[in-house]
């Protein structure tokens, strides 16, 4: 069984702060470089990545009465993704210490402040990531608290959603954490997640200094006097390594309501700005920066051992090499203020999971094609006295569909700072 007073020193090396969703995306920035460096990017990936073991049999199953539940992939010498939609969660916790601790105060922590879906679709062509506010209301079922199957498990509890990852946490391997998250994710959204992505912080700063800055645009003052420290005027803003960090981090920005949701829009802008700032030519073209920044962004992961195979991952890497910003797609689950400082879902999230589930984009749902399977069969004309000529009856109106609030990379600024 694993210790529970404090987590050995090869995990504590994987502790992050707040900033968590920021650089999590940064997974998506490495997939994205293009076909002339994709051996590039596997070599820092398999130097640099640290992997844990497979969780896959300690997981809840998602719920599916109409279907048997995908498979999750399971280690392999062969891309064991390939040809088939990937749902790959990504994770990163609030617990501080060390250089973690020097950037943003020590705090023991232990929840997950950042929980993101990426979807990639079988045929590679877009990736969409969704993120879960840590605040959501959350039917966590019972978890694992060592990789026995047959050992000892926690109650099945209501809580906020970053509950679920402190509850593995608390044994002190990372792996638990990520197995009570992921059957939380799929006993809550049907959805299955075929690995686990956890980030740690520290290459945070390197990260934006090695491609020079980030530009972005504050549309309002921004200033947290609480913790961060963050105080921006309004405007355009290059932020680089510290005030970066300030800025996707500040929850508590004064004057706002200190909910998880309401800073995520700020943090897609930032990685929308980072991605736009990797993919430029100044970036693709300087071999310098560009090792730099691999160097950041894939030190910073601990994989599960289903995307540890080099075969897995120069899959995942070749499929997405023609992706461009504007083919990534960010959403945050829809969410309403509920009681008890409770974030809880509406009934648009069940179209975001259905979606997913279809392997649908999540911009649209495209018409089924005549004839589709499940369309009815056209009526037999009617037989007897024709009927009194008339005017044909309207088709009846498609239901509207929500509209889900979705940007992408490379969404544009100007239209806030002009």
């Amino acid at each position: 069984m694993a210790h529970r007073s404090s987590p050995p020193r090869h995990v504590r090396a994987l502790r992050s702060y707040r900033v968590a969703r920021a650089v999590s995306l940064v997974l998506t920035s490495t997939l994205v470089l293009g076909g002339a460096l994709v051996g590039f990017t596997v070599l820092r990936w398999r130097t640099n990545v640290t992997t844990l073991p497979s969780v896959a049999h300690l997981v809840a199953p998602p719920p599916s009465p109409d279907a048997a539940p995908e498979t999750p992939a399971q280690p392999s010498t062969d891309d064991a993704l390939a040809g088939q939609a990937v749902n790959i969660l990504v994770l990163a916790t609030d617990d501080r210490s060390g250089e973690n601790a020097a950037l943003a105060g020590e705090d023991p922590g232990g929840g997950s402040d950042t929980t993101l879906i990426l979807h990639l679709p079988a045929d590679r062509s877009r990736a969409e990531v969704v993120s879960i506010p840590r605040d959501s209301r959350a039917q966590i079922p019972a978890c694992h608290l060592d990789r026995d199957p047959a050992g000892p498990v926690s109650e099945p509890q209501e809580g906020k959603f970053n509950r679920a990852f402190a509850i593995g946490w608390a044994t002190g391997d990372p792996a638990l954490a990520a197995a009570c998250t992921i059957s939380t994710v799929q006993t809550m959204t049907g959805l299955t997640i075929h690995g686990f992505v956890i980030v740690d912080m520290v290459g945070f700063v390197d990260m934006v200094d090695a491609v020079g800055g980030v530009r972005v645009c504050v549309p309002e003052p921004l200033r947290d006097s609480r913790y961060t420290g963050l105080d921006l005027a309004a405007g355009w803003h290059d932020l680089r390594g510290v005030q970066a960090l300030q800025y996707v981090r500040a929850r508590h920005i004064d004057g706002g309501d200190g909910l998880d949701p309401t800073r995520i829009a700020r943090q897609q802008q930032f990685i929308g700005a980072l991605l736009r700032r990797v993919l430029s030519s100044d970036v693709l073209t300087s071999p310098l920066d560009l090792t730099r920044f691999l160097d950041a962004a894939t030190s910073s992961l601990t994989v599960s051992a289903e995307l540890a195979a080099p075969t897995t991952q120069l899959g995942l890497v070749w499929g997405l090499r023609d992706l461009r910003s504007a083919d990534i797609t960010f959403l945050t689950v829809p969410w309403e203020f509920g009681s008890g400082g409770y974030v809880d879902w509406t009934d648009d999230a069940d179209l975001v999971w259905s979606r997913l589930l279809a392997d649908q984009p999540l911009s649209s749902v495209p018409p089924a094609p005549p004839g589709a399977p499940g369309e009815e069969a056209p009526a037999e004309p009617p037989t007897g006295p024709a009927a009194p000529a008339g005017p044909p009856a309207a088709p009846p109106a498609p239901p509207a569909e929500p509209d889900l609030p979705i940007r992408t990379a490379d969404d544009p600024d100007e239209v806030q700072c002009g």
